[in-house]
């Protein structure tokens, strides 16, 4: 097998991988936010229910509702955070493991290649200074 196809073949794996990644982030994410809304529906359904039995009952039972919610709430916002977190987490280990480099890593390359070429650009210069002069001095 060729350099040139294992090189694809190496390309072909990490582009799967990184998708599988990414589609199994989306899944979560979309199963999060399914059963939390779920949830949700089902706390309000109950809520009218007890609604209808009194106005005492009524206060607490929106009291716990409302609570019930925004603990729902924050604890999807925290698992939110978590698996994003986390899904960031094993997308860039993967990419490191197949030697893909970060985004930074390429602008700080980028840079030190200009800088480099500029370099390169002015000892240029430079050296053809010098043999012109040379050349005229001989002359």
């Amino acid at each position: 097998m060729s350099t040139t196809q294992k090189t694809k073949d190496v390309q072909d794996t990490l582009t799967e991988k990184a998708r599988e990644i990414w589609l199994a982030g989306l899944g979560l994410f979309s199963t999060v936010e399914e059963e939390g809304e779920k949830l949700f529906t089902k706390f309000i359904e109950k809520g009218r229910d007890l609604e209808d039995k009194g106005e005492s009952f009524e206060k607490k039972a929106k009291e716990k509702v409302e609570a019930f919610s925004s603990y729902v709430n924050e604890r999807t916002g925290k698992f939110t955070n978590e698996v994003s977190t986390t899904f960031e987490d094993k997308f860039k280990s993967a990419m490191e493991t197949f030697g893909v480099s970060s985004k930074s890593e390429v602008k700080e390359l980028t840079e030190k290649v200009d800088k480099l070429t500029d370099a390169v650009a002015n000892l240029t210069a430079k050296l053809e200074q010098k043999a012109k002069a040379s050349s005229k001095a001989k002359a």
